[in-house]
């Protein structure tokens, strides 16, 4: 399906009848979220909690049994039972996710699945047709809210560095696709899936150079460059290494360096570093912004904007920061919440870093409150949410392993239920 279909049956999705989902369905079109005080949209937010556990215990078997074997009413219900409820990522390998969808989540949907690099078998989430168009509504709006403006229709271009065969398997690809296609903005893709080859996805990607080269002589503005951040770095370091004979060679050939990319251009990353050892991403940006260029508004050249995306498989919306101005910021209908990785309890007042959590109360095929298996910081900041996050590590093995075994909540029932 495209941008325009998804959104036409997202609009005329059954699941609207229901007033959670219309309410929902209403604040996804309400661009006004970004606008209010963040004491507003906790406020939002806590109603949208106490209305989702509603929800979902009234179209699912498994969410009402569950709410009444831990004792939750979604009339009373607060943060520390979202934590209660949240699941780690690994249940959602596989089929793992299935167990969780109301039984009248509509068909006709998309299945997303991890990268697999981590050797494991993929995190697996099926996207109903309405839980698609929220996600192009809500994170358009999200990134337009960090770029600074309004992606304007058909103007400009993009660059992705994946292949168009990854549209349809993982969800990062599928949101900047299918959001650049609503706006009618041309997304090249930089890399061709060779088929035949032994190993991931990952393994089998190789540079599209004539795609490549298309967007960076082309005159179009801006220039939107979406790529992992092993991809801006592996480029930079090569122009870095090149000697001057070499490097003006290559630049008579194709124009770079550097790589203009002109009026509100931006480097958007995203993707983690797919199995290479990287330096840290502020080494990145300093490497990077020695060979691209950007300008604002105006003409006048700028330090090239990196804008970076925390976004799973298992969230329908991202988390994005800009750099060197802001950590990374929720869609104002998140829940974001951090636990400490001992007890996985809600942080006390004045601790700043434990284990993410994030609750997404505007998807409507199933329950979206899980455990990435991430370590963050939480900070305050300006507009909406008040808060920012920033990334400290991955969870090790020891505590992944903790980590299903504490959170206690949906995970003890579940397997309290496998027993005879």
């Amino acid at each position: 399906m495209n941008s325009a279909e998804i959104l036409e049956l997202g609009s005329k999705s059954r699941l609207l009848s229901d007033p959670y989902v219309e309410k929902v369905w209403g604040l996804i079109n309400d661009r006004s979220l970004f606008e209010k005080s963040p004491d507003h949209m906790a406020a939002v937010r806590r109603g949208l909690m106490r209305d989702a556990l509603d929800f979902f215990s009234r179209h699912s078997d498994h969410y009402k049994q569950l709410l009444e074997r831990m004792r939750i009413d979604p009339k009373n219900a607060g943060p520390e039972d979202m934590a209660r409820l949240a699941v780690p990522s690994d249940i959602l390998r596989g089929d793992g996710h299935r167990q969780f969808l109301i039984r009248d989540a509509e068909e006709g949907g998309e299945y997303f699945t991890s990268s697999g690099t981590s050797g494991k078998e993929p995190v697996k989430i099926y996207r109903s047709p309405l839980d698609l168009a929220i996600m192009i509504r809500a994170n358009t709006q999200l990134f337009e809210q960090i770029y600074g403006g309004f992606l304007e229709p058909g103007k400009g271009v993009a660059l992705f560095m994946a292949a168009p065969e990854l549209r349809h398997k993982l969800s990062f690809v599928a949101f900047v696709h299918l959001a650049l296609e609503n706006k009618h903005i041309p997304l090249l893709y930089g890399m061709t899936l060779v088929e035949g080859e032994k190993g991931s996805a990952w393994q089998k990607l190789e540079t599209n150079r004539e795609n490549v080269l298309k967007f960076v002589k082309g005159r179009e503005e801006p220039k939107l460059f979406f790529t992992a951040p092993a991809g801006v770095y592996l480029l930079a370091k090569k122009f870095e290494d090149m000697g001057f004979l070499k490097r003006v060679a290559y630049k008579l050939a194709s124009g770079m360096p550097p790589v203009r990319l002109g009026r509100g251009g931006v480097i958007v990353t995203g993707g983690g570093s797919k199995g290479y050892t990287l330096p840290p991403y502020d080494d990145i940006v300093a490497l990077s912004r020695k060979y691209f260029s950007a300008m604002d508004a105006r003409g006048e050249e700028v330090e090239v904007p990196f804008m970076d995306v925390l976004g799973m498989t298992e969230t329908l919306t991202a988390l994005i920061g800009h750099h060197g101005s802001i950590g990374l910021v929720p869609y104002p209908l998140s829940e974001v919440f951090l636990l400490d990785p001992k007890t996985f309890e809600p942080l006390k007042e004045g601790e700043r870093q434990g284990v993410l959590g994030i609750f997404n109360p505007h998807v409507t095929s199933w329950l979206e409150v899980f455990y990435p298996g991430d370590i963050m910081a939480v900070s305050p900041s300006k507009g909406y949410y008040g808060r920012e996050y920033s990334f400290i590590r991955r969870l090790s093995v020891e505590e992944g392993w903790d980590l299903q075994r504490a959170c206690g909540g949906t995970l003890e029932e579940m397997m309290q239920k496998k027993q005879p």
